[in-house]
């Protein structure tokens, strides 16, 4: 399985670099025109929009895995346990008696 795994990984990083440029170009092209006058319109424009951003994200997210084998989802929870524990520390350091 593991084997398995790197070859995906190496088909990835060799992949999704240009896969990320080329979505990110056709993003830019899409937000650079104005959007529809009418609130309907509108609100899919947006909904396009938010959903291209949705999409060039979890292809950041499946490169870093690419890169380094850790799966963002834990990275991002270490990182805010550390953020908690930070700020744990920070409220425990207040004097008793400001607010």
């Amino acid at each position: 399985m593991s084997e398995d795994l790197g070859s995906i990984r190496a088909a990835c990083r060799a992949d999704l670099p240009s896969r990320i440029r080329a979505a990110l170009e056709d993003y830019l092209r899409f937000v650079a025109d104005d959007p529809p006058a009418d609130a309907k319109g509108f609100a899919a424009w947006q909904a396009a929009a938010k959903a291209a951003l949705a999409h060039i994200e979890m292809l950041v997210k499946l490169a870093r895995w690419a890169e380094t084998g850790i799966d963002t989802a834990d990275d991002e929870a270490s990182s805010l346990d550390r953020l908690l524990a930070q700020a744990r520390d920070a409220l425990e350091g207040l004097d008793g008696d400001e607010p």
